[in-house]
């Protein structure tokens, strides 16, 4: 099995779309990565966070406080853009779709296919990226119970995208990063400031002139 805890390279014009699977323990984890990032991040970000219905709101609201991004409960039929974060709605699925009224993508928000166990499911979420994005998506699994997101982990490494899995030890629950991990589909594993410090890669002023090699 295949593990490494590098920072992996990222170039911003091969990655379009972030999009994030997580369950047990994730607003935390949320809080940390998102409050790291800058308002200038070059893609959006769409998470499928395991939440109750009547949480959801609340988490968007209480991340937008604490993040420079953008942080929005998802709507279905919002215009995706960059710098922006879409919270999936509790017990509803969050997907991406092409936009007839916008030129553009969209998301997609309802409850089908219904019986799944897992709403919103991440694997939903990253195979519809695939569907769209093709091979420039980044993928992340974190922490959380059970499987969901190996499924969509897959997809995505089938096209030639990206995936990172969030390590045993910053995980509340270390389920679905171990699934992805077991079927080495990680292209990462990393901690949550690992993760952040990654996603920094897609910020449009990066790298900052301290990181510079010009003189």
């Amino acid at each position: 099995m295949r593990k490494q805890q590098e920072i992996p390279a990222i170039d911003r014009n091969s990655i379009k779309i972030v999009a994030m699977g997580i369950s047990t323990g994730g607003p935390k984890i949320l809080r940390e990565i998102l409050a790291g990032l800058p308002a200038d991040l070059s893609v959006p970000i769409i998470i499928a966070q395991h939440i109750p219905p009547t949480f959801s709101k609340t988490l968007a609201s209480s991340l937008d406080l604490i993040s420079p991004l953008t942080v929005v409960e998802a709507e279905d039929g919002m215009p995706i853009y960059p710098g922006t974060v879409y919270l999936g709605k509790g017990r509803k699925h969050i997907r991406v779709r092409r936009s007839s009224r916008f030129g553009q993508f969209e998301i997609e928000v309802n409850d089908k296919p219904e019986g799944l166990y897992y709403y919103p499911s991440a694997d939903e979420l990253l195979r519809s990226c695939v569907d769209l994005y093709n091979n420039k998506v980044l993928g992340i699994v974190m922490t959380g119970i059970g499987k969901d997101g190996t499924l969509g982990a897959e997809a995505i490494k089938a096209r030639g995208g990206t995936v990172i899995a969030q390590d045993a030890d910053s995980c509340a629950v270390y389920g679905m990063p171990r699934s992805v991990i077991e079927k080495d589909l990680q292209d990462a594993i990393l901690t949550p400031l690992q993760i952040t410090q990654t996603l920094l890669q897609l910020s449009t002023s990066y790298p900052p002139p301290c990181l510079s090699t010009n003189v």
